[in-house]
C-alpha cells in the first residue's frame, strides 16, 4: 500500500505485488521508502527508543541488539584520565557492541551500572498508524520530485507532509 500510494501521488500506475518484476519506478520508490523509515526510526520514536543497564562482573564487551541503529551510553563513566567515556555503536548484523570511543576499546570495565540508550529498527507493520503517514508522506513527495519533478503536485505533497508530520510528532510526544 505505500509503494503504491507513492506511486499514485507521482503519477504512475500501481503495482499487484512487490516481487514479480515489478519494474524500476516500483523499486526506486521502495529504496525511498526504506531510506526514509530509517532515517525517521534514527530520530528516535516511542516505540523503538529504550534505556538498558547491565552490570558487568568481569571485564568485556558490552553485545547490542541486531536490529538496533544507534546507541549512546548515558551512564556518565569516565576514565583513567578523567574524561568521560562515549560510547557507541559499533559492528555488523548479530556482531554489534558497545565501543568505547574515549579509550578505542570494546572491553569495558566491571563498574557499577553501564546505562545506554538504544534505537531500534521496527518493522512497519509494528509502527503506529501516524508514524507511519508521516513517513510515507516525506518519501512520497521525495519520490515524487526525483521521478517527476512537478512543482504543483509538490507544493500539494508539501502540505500533506506538513500535515502528517504535525500528527506523527504529536503522537509520538503523547506516548
Amino acid at each position: 500500500d505505500a509503494v503504491n500510494h507513492m506511486l499514485l501521488m507521482a503519477g504512475e500506475s500501481l503495482v499487484s505485488d512487490l516481487d514479480d518484476n515489478s519494474g524500476l519506478d516500483t523499486e526506486t520508490s521502495l529504496f525511498v521508502l526504506n531510506q526514509f523509515v530509517r532515517d525517521f526510526q534514527l530520530r528516535g520514536v516511542a516505540n523503538n527508543k529504550i534505556i538498558k543497564k547491565i552490570t558487568l562482573t568481569t571485564k568485556g564487551t558490552i553485545p547490542i541488539n541486531a536490529n538496533a541503529l544507534s546507541v549512546e551510553l548515558i551512564s556518565g563513566q569516565l576514565s583513567v584520565d578523567n574524561y568521560r567515556i562515549i560510547g557507541v555503536l559499533k559492528g555488523t548484523g548479530t556482531n554489534k557492541y558497545l565501543w568505547n570511543v574515549t579509550d578505542q576499546t570494546d572491553q569495558w570495565d566491571p563498574s557499577d551500572e553501564i546505562r545506554y540508550e538504544l534505537i531500534l529498527s521496527i518493522p512497519w507493520e509494528d509502527m503506529d498508524t501516524p508514524v507511519q503517514r508521516a513517513i510515507l508522506s516525506s518519501a512520497a513527495r521525495q519520490y515524487q520530485l526525483v521521478t517527476q519533478g512537478d512543482t504543483d503536485a509538490d507544493t500539494y505533497l508539501r502540505e500533506l507532509e506538513m500535515y502528517y508530520q504535525s500528527k506523527g510528532k504529536a503522537a509520538d510526544l503523547d506516548d
